[in-house]
């Protein structure tokens, strides 16, 4: 049987760098990205647009990665409408 050399992908993630694994405790090895990502995301891991991994684990490092991905809270104030420190904006 000849030896053949194949490429594959493994994922970890991007905070803590815990490899995935199966239920084996087994790094997996994945044929391509969108492979990678559907079984990422099959075993509640968020796989991001950006191209990172994070895992489930729901520590504050890992929330505060996410929160990190998220665009700034929109400031809305009406024309007249007093702000926070009770000064009227134009």
């Amino acid at each position: 049987m000849p030896v053949q050399p194949q490429t594959c992908l493994t994922v970890a993630c991007d905070v803590c760098k815990a490899p995935l694994q199966d239920e084996e405790d087994c790094t997996m090895h994945l044929a391509d990205l969108t492979e990678a990502r559907s079984v990422a995301r099959a075993m509640q891991w968020s796989a991001l647009s950006g191209g990172e991994f994070v895992c489930n684990l729901g520590d504050d490092d890992h929330q505060a990665f996410l929160d990190a991905l998220m665009p700034p809270e929109p400031v809305m104030q009406s024309p007249g409408q007093l702000s926070l420190d009770g000064s009227e904006e134009a």
